[in-house]
């Protein structure tokens, strides 16, 4: 039932290793990658199983070496992250989104700001790279994936709170940009149909990137833009 912990999440939660002897060859060889130096590959240890989905699913659902439009790791599934409600999301998913989408960008930020100080010219830049989930200005949200919502919004939060004393202490830019639609997120199924009906995101990778590149190009051209998100170019209500 939605809300409920399964047996699996808590164990998780009660005793990191308690799984150890389920773990895949691919999540075994992830936790000894790189023994020597101590450091896991992230995209081999984002293979480690952490919630029940990822015991319970498996080649049917992701098939070795199948790959969707945007060269990802194909998900059949007919009910992914971008569906669920507050009660159908585990809290090693929540916490896993915010610590991807708020708490690294976090500390690359702070770490960053150090060496940034050391270069003396006003050509230094930070973009965060949020997307119009985080968003509170609208009034109509749906009520799914509330924890990627909640991520993107804190990222929005950090640009909020900080730019300005980056600007004013050391001339580094902060921004937030959207990129813009470029991804379906939607079960495979559903994209599947609505392909064959003709719809495709409107954007790509490219007008992606490009978006999260040009507060740099403004820079470079003269036009300073700190402490806002920026959506189409153009700062945007957050």
């Amino acid at each position: 039932m939605a809300g409920e912990a399964n047996p699996v999440e808590l164990r998780l939660l009660a005793e990191p290793n308690a799984l150890q002897d389920d773990v895949s060859d691919a999540a075994a060889a992830a936790l000894t990658a790189n023994r020597f130096t101590g450091i896991l590959p992230s995209a081999e240890f984002s293979q480690v199983p952490l919630i029940a989905e990822d015991f319970e699913n498996g080649e049917h659902l992701f098939p070795t070496g199948r790959l969707d439009a945007d060269e990802q790791q194909v998900d059949l599934r007919n009910m992914n992250s971008w569906r669920l409600k507050l009660a159908d999301v585990e809290t090693v998913e929540l916490l896993e989104v915010h610590v991807v989408n708020a708490v690294a960008p976090f500390i690359l930020n702070a770490r960053l700001k150090p060496l940034m100080e050391r270069v003396p010219t006003a050509d230094k830049h930070i973009v965060n790279v949020s997307a119009m989930e985080g968003q509170f200005y609208r009034t109509f949200k749906s009520d799914r994936h509330p924890h990627t919502n909640m991520a993107k919004a804190a990222l929005n939060m950090l640009t909020r709170t900080s730019a300005g004393e980056m600007f004013d202490t050391d001339s580094i830019l902060m921004t937030s940009v959207d990129t813009g639609w470029i991804t379906d997120e939607r079960p495979l199924p559903t994209k599947i149909r609505l392909a064959e009906e003709g719809f495709h995101a409107p954007l790509d990778l490219i007008d992606g990137a490009a978006r999260v590149y040009d507060p740099i190009v403004s820079g470079e051209a003269g036009v300073d833009l700190y402490g806002v998100f920026l959506k189409d170019y153009f700062p945007a209500d957050w």
